[in-house]
């Protein structure tokens, strides 16, 4: 044996072991800290239902809104208000269908000229 052929033997597993050093310095970068998983206490759950309520939220008396009681009324844009010639008209909805279908329409033109070799 010379130098020169145990040379490749030997660097082998150093470099498995930086390789192997690398990745697990990798992946405990993305495990959980240990800080973040302790159990909730009964008083911080207690302080969120009192914010919530403060801020006008989870009342109990009020009623549920079921489809017997819906109000006929409900809040309307006034897109929805409009009439379907009149939606067409909107520049966002011809931006919008054209943004949709010109990659089709290009790809039909771009084949029947032969230019993709399909």
């Amino acid at each position: 044996f010379t130098l020169v052929e145990t040379q490749p033997m030997m660097a082998r597993p150093i470099v498995f072991t930086a390789v192997s050093i690398a990745l697990l310095h990798g992946a405990i970068a993305f495990a959980p800290k240990q800080g973040l998983q302790h159990p909730v206490k009964r008083h911080e759950i207690a302080n969120r239902d009192v914010a919530v309520k403060l801020l006008g939220g989870d009342d109990d008396d009020k009623p549920k809104l079921t489809r017997e009681n819906e109000p006929d009324e409900y809040f309307q844009s006034n897109f929805e208000t409009m009439s379907t010639q009149d939606k067409f008209k909107d520049p966002l909805v011809i931006i919008g269908l054209v943004s949709i279908f010109f990659p089709f329409v290009l790809l039909l033109i771009f084949n029947n000229m032969g230019l993709l070799g399909i």
